[in-house]
């Protein structure tokens, strides 16, 4: 499985493109927990906020998983390499 990583700012738009079910093959929220919100935009929103209090640009840690085109891979193994990151 491909990991890719990366701090990130600009709540609004990672979250737009992380649902954006048009240019990306598979979205799935599996989980939205530490924050008020229950949806994405809203959770991002509450980061945005809490980063302002700071001289933080990049308060958001983006993590990308692609596994092989060959393979199906299961919930549990997204999982288990969400704890390990």
């Amino acid at each position: 499985m491909i990991i890719k990583a990366s701090q990130r700012g600009f709540a609004a738009q990672l979250a737009a493109h992380l649902l954006n079910t048009h240019d990306n093959e598979h979205v799935e929220i599996h989980e939205i927990s530490g924050f008020v919100a229950d949806n994405l935009p809203e959770a991002f929103q509450e980061a945005q906020a809490l980063s302002q209090g700071t001289r933080c640009s990049q308060y958001l840690f983006s993590v990308s998983f692609n596994p092989p085109a060959n393979e199906q891979v299961s919930t549990e193994i997204f999982e288990d390499a969400i704890t390990r990151i």
